[in-house]
């Protein structure tokens, strides 16, 4: 997991290969106000969700983990508390869905817990489990 602010974007492109239009993404959207909705960025290798919504308690959500994309999960406005633990301490609860690149994870035993303020985002990786 890495946990950073837009203005240090730049810092990660070499990072991967996407993160680059990823992160220019952000930022149009962000200056042009773009609304809630799915987003194409470069056919299925790189896509974006825009969300509005109210955070949820701890006990009402979920770890996922994904095996085939990494997600940046950038803060608009607000503030956001994702738990992180790394999948190998990380029992899952549902079995992955290769369509949705997706499972559902137990809660960890020590999570890293991190809070997200409006302008900050954490890059979360295949072995990252979060909610």
């Amino acid at each position: 997991m890495i946990k950073d602010n837009l203005n240090n974007s730049a810092i990660y492109f070499s990072a991967h290969k996407n993160f680059e239009k990823a992160f220019a993404f952000i930022k149009k959207a962000v200056d042009e106000n773009y609304p809630a909705g799915s987003y194409e960025i470069d056919g299925k290798d790189v896509y974006a969700f825009i969300q509005e919504y109210t955070s949820k308690l701890p006990t009402e959500s979920q770890g996922e983990g994904h095996k085939n994309y990494i997600d940046i999960q950038f803060i608009i406005s607000g503030e956001e508390v994702v738990d992180v633990s790394d999948i190998n301490l990380t029992k899952i609860k549902t079995e992955y869905n290769a369509e949705n690149d997706f499972a559902l994870y137990h809660d960890a035993v020590n999570p890293t817990t991190c809070i997200l303020n409006s302008g900050e985002y954490a890059i979360l990786f295949p072995h990252d489990i979060h909610k």
